[in-house]
């Protein structure tokens, strides 16, 4: 039988230092860390390792949000399911600051809950930091506070000791963590419904989902398991133009996610099928494509299409071509995340391009490419005569990689390359995958 992982949530008030503690002891920067009040939205998990013992760590928002508007009334419901689930919760408190009442309102929830819960009082540097704790910390009824720096790390091995003592016994051993095999990142514009597929997928709502633009900062994985291959889903936080990001904030938020699309082996393209593309949908398939990922366009809001024939996916499909210009290698995937259409034939179809990203030639089927299904001769360019005694070569995967050889490299003209690779693609079908295609010279 399957171990679970025991599950550590941090809650606390806005702005207390969850997330710097967060950081601090996944060894990660995973949660965005900013004076900005209600930065975190969505939870943040990581896996901790800690003297044989295991256990996720759970970053939550502030639980004293000023004003309810439907984001912030998502964060707050989140966090509290995340209460319910915890084996232990650590309250973080301002360490520097007087206890207030919304320390107390939440220390006094925490004394009705279920699981234990530790305290502790954070932003806390040195010693003349920690000799001026006010002695109120006691008050909150959660026993002896420890005291801890989220930035220079102190304090924070006796934290984990604590935790770890604090933990059943029974979930106290290391649980090895699976190898993810696909890493996929969801990306797009901001609205057009990353987090709602990725809620769908994982059948969880981890991800807050509302009509207010950029409402996901952090990009968000999880794991799981389709058909035997392990998949990590990273829904990330939507991409607006430069000069249409308001804050300092949205920026780094955005430099995440293209830090996520760099690391990751697919990218789903999400767009709104329901919407005219745009230059941004553009731009965000060309950072997927310079990184050299897998690809699907994912049109979503399937829901929203009105007069729906036989032919209109067709339509869409056509102009989504005609946008995507040198991307018809990327395949397109109609889907309802509102109304989970589609989205086991969008998984099988994830599956199709890993295979083509992993599939590899002989070099007698290369050859037999050149010889029955591609021009005999290299197209000359004006002036010159043909490159003959052409080899190709596989040299690489993720992506597919080859390298054609000949001796007048120079007389080959790149759509003889572009030909090859169509035929590559028409009888290996390595769909959803660029092909990159190297000439070397004969010696």
């Amino acid at each position: 039988m399957a171990q679970t992982v025991p599950q550590v949530v941090l809650v606390g008030r806005i702005n207390a230092g969850k997330s710097t503690l967060f950081n601090k002891l996944a060894e990660r920067g995973i949660a965005l860390v900013s004076d900005i009040p209600g930065t975190t939205r969505d939870s943040n998990y990581a896996r901790i390792d800690w003297r044989q013992a295991s256990f996720t760590l759970v970053d939550t928002g502030g639980l004293d949000a000023a004003t309810l508007g439907t984001v912030e009334i998502q964060v707050q419901e989140r966090a509290y399911r995340a209460i319910k689930q915890a084996t232990l919760i650590v309250l973080v408190v301002d360490g520097l600051g007087m206890v207030t009442s919304a320390d107390r309102e939440i220390a006094k929830f925490l004394r009705r809950t279920a699981a234990p819960t530790i305290l502790v009082a954070t932003k806390l540097d040195g010693p003349r930091k920690r000799r001026s704790v006010s002695p109120e910390l006691y008050s909150l009824g959660l026993g002896e506070p420890h005291l801890v720096s989220g930035v220079s790390g102190a304090g924070t091995g006796d934290l984990l000791d604590a935790i770890v003592r604090q933990l059943p016994k029974g979930k106290r051993r290391a649980v090895p963590e699976p190898e993810s095999s696909i890493r996929i990142s969801i990306i797009g514009k901001t609205n057009v419904g990353k987090s709602s597929l990725f809620n769908a997928l994982i059948g969880d709502e981890r991800m807050i989902v509302a009509p207010e633009p950029h409402t996901t900062r952090e990009p968000q994985d999880t794991t799981m398991t389709y058909h035997g291959t392990r998949i990590t889903l990273v829904d990330t936080a939507g991409l607006r133009r430069t000069k249409h990001r308001r804050t300092a904030l949205e920026a780094v938020s955005a430099k995440r996610t293209e830090d996520m699309i760099s690391h990751s082996d697919i990218c789903w393209l999400v767009t709104d099928i329901s919407e005219s593309l745009s230059a941004q949908d553009h731009a965000i398939a060309e950072l997927a494509r310079a990184s050299q990922n897998g690809i699907i366009v994912v049109a979503n809001k399937w829901d929203k299409v009105s007069d729906k024939t036989p032919t209109t996916i067709d339509e869409h499909e056509k102009r989504y071509r005609q946008y995507f210009t040198g991307m018809d290698w990327a395949p397109l995937m109609v889907v309802s995340a509102l109304h989970h259409q589609r989205l086991r034939q969008l998984m099988d179809l994830t599956l199709k391009v890993h295979e083509a990203r992993q599939r590899r030639l002989t070099d007698t089927q290369l050859q037999r490419i050149l010889s029955d299904h591609a021009p005999r001769k290299a197209a000359p360019r004006k002036g010159t005569k043909s490159a003959t005694e052409l080899e190709l070569h596989q040299t690489g995967i993720t992506p597919p990689t080859f390298s054609l050889k000949a001796r007048h490299t120079e007389r080959i003209h790149t759509a003889y390359l572009n030909q090859v690779e169509r035929a590559l693609r028409t009888h290996y079908d390595f769909v959803g995958t660029p092909i990159i295609m190297n000439m070397h010279k004969k010696r």
